[in-house]
């Protein structure tokens, strides 16, 4: 849509537009996520690439379905496709992507809620790795399908909540170097995560704003129980970390490729983006 905006599409162009990425939409499971497999990867950067070509082939004269979003999204990747629901509130209430969810932790999104709750255990009781006997994580029930102990690669890592528990305990941190070779390797946190035990409560919901989304229990080797509920994750729109934790968050990253002053620079460009002349001043500054 942003594409076909920026090139000038009416009401018209912006609907076949539409109705053309919509109908080279992948189909897709979690396999790639379970197994480690990197094409997953690919994922984010093939849905930018279809929204692009989208307008290209517009231009070139394929023609769209009439209503691609009812096709799809209604019988091969949903159950039903309600486009009143879709443009519900527009123009009216804040867009979605004011409402957005940063990650703070360097793993799936189904992870974040229990290990929410373990670094705030952790926080509180300065308990360690060696004082632990069990762990008992409650999560929504998709946690189920993540709780193999020894994922065979980060990917893997990142879909497995024993790991990501273990990691955050013994290493204390749950960001990327939780999910690197090092960690996976880490005979501490491959020792406790076999010790972790993952349930699922049809109850919970990562949705819920008033009900627990995660409940961890520390079982130590001194016989005292530790327990921590999440109701909602931090970064999300609802229980927000603000802009110094989102930079924090950025530099670390990208000042590993950028170097620490054209990340820098990156901060400053995004902050005045609505200045810009050219969006070139900006893009120039992604490369190392």
């Amino acid at each position: 849509m942003a594409v076909a905006r920026l090139s000038g599409h009416d009401a018209v162009g912006l609907r076949d537009v539409i109705n053309l990425a919509v109908s080279m939409s992948p189909a897709n499971t979690w396999t790639p996520c379970f197994e480690g497999a990197t094409i997953r990867n690919l994922y984010p950067g093939r849905a930018g690439l279809q929204g692009i070509l989208a307008v290209h082939l517009l231009g070139c004269g394929y023609t769209p379905v009439a209503d691609a979003p009812a096709d799809v999204y209604g019988t091969i990747l949903g159950e039903a496709f309600d486009p009143e629901a879709a443009v519900a509130g527009l123009g009216h209430e804040p867009c979605r992507i004011e409402q957005n969810y940063f990650k703070f932790h360097a793993c799936c999104l189904y992870n974040h809620p229990a290990l929410d709750a373990v670094h705030a255990l952790r926080g509180a009781e300065r308990f360690t790795a060696e004082d632990v006997s069990r762990v008992e994580v409650t999560s929504v029930p998709f946690v189920t399908r993540m709780a193999d102990p020894d994922p065979p690669a980060m990917l893997a890592a990142k879909f497995s909540l024993p790991h990501a528990v273990a990691a955050a305990i013994v290493l204390g941190r749950s960001d990327v170097a939780a999910f690197s070779e090092p960690a996976l390797r880490d005979p501490r946190v491959r020792a406790l995560a076999r010790r972790v035990a993952v349930a699922g409560d049809p109850g919970m919901s990562m949705r819920a704003r008033d009900g627990a989304q995660a409940a961890v229990r520390v079982t130590l080797r001194d016989g005292r129980t530790l327990s921590r509920t999440t109701t909602v994750v931090r970064g999300d729109a609802a229980n927000p970390s603000g802009r110094d934790a989102l930079v924090a968050k950025f530099l670390g990253l990208a000042s590993e490729v950028l170097g620490g002053e054209r990340a820098g620079e990156v901060v400053t460009r995004v902050a005045g983006l609505e200045s810009l002349e050219d969006v070139r001043e900006l893009s120039a500054l992604l490369h190392p």
